[in-house]
């Protein structure tokens, strides 16, 4: 008995459900997530962001006034660092930073009390050029409610350092 094949359109039409698919399920996965997130948000249920001492200055720009800390982490190679920013947010930098949240389909119930950006970082530091990845960030009010918090899984993004960035400026800083 003959083999039947499939045409390169019919290959195609299968392609691209599939790829529809993918893309409904993920588009409803990240529904899901953002109601989550914000349901948590309103009953004061996300973390809470951990108490931090020795903040440096680091810079201020058009979001406001950033700080760090720095946090040594073992990795067997001694080559990751842990870094803290913290970031006060303007007046300006708060209305920017909502209507980017707005944009981008995220939740805003709640960040007009916005205050700081906690962004913790792990950094790279033996590899050239040197690499980031975002570890936790904790979006936090004046009376240090969290409004919005996000955290990585086992799997990091590594991405290398941008220059001109906040993260370059911290890996500058960080890595000897």
């Amino acid at each position: 008995m003959p083999k039947k094949t499939l045409s390169f359109k019919t290959v195609l039409t299968i392609g691209v459900i599939i790829g529809i698919v993918v893309i409904v399920i993920a588009v409803i996965a990240i529904q899901l997530q953002q109601k989550r997130t914000l349901k948590a948000s309103v009953e004061g249920t996300l973390p809470k962001m951990e108490e931090k001492s020795g903040w440096q200055a680091l810079f201020t720009d058009g979001e406001g006034e950033h700080h760090y800390v720095i946090e040594k982490r073992q990795d067997g190679s001694g080559q990751v660092v842990g870094v803290w920013d913290r970031l006060t947010y303007s007046r300006k930098g708060r209305e920017n930073y909502i209507l980017k949240r707005r944009r981008n389909g995220m939740f805003i119930t709640g960040m007009e009390t916005l205050a700081r950006r906690f962004t913790f970082y792990d950094i790279k530091c033996g590899k050239e050029p040197r690499q980031y990845a975002i570890i936790k960030v904790f979006e936090v009010s004046e009376d240090g409610k969290t409004l919005d918090y996000g955290k990585t899984g086992s799997q990091k993004d590594w991405e290398d350092v941008p220059g001109q960035t906040v993260v370059d400026r911290l890996a500058k800083i960080a890595c000897p």
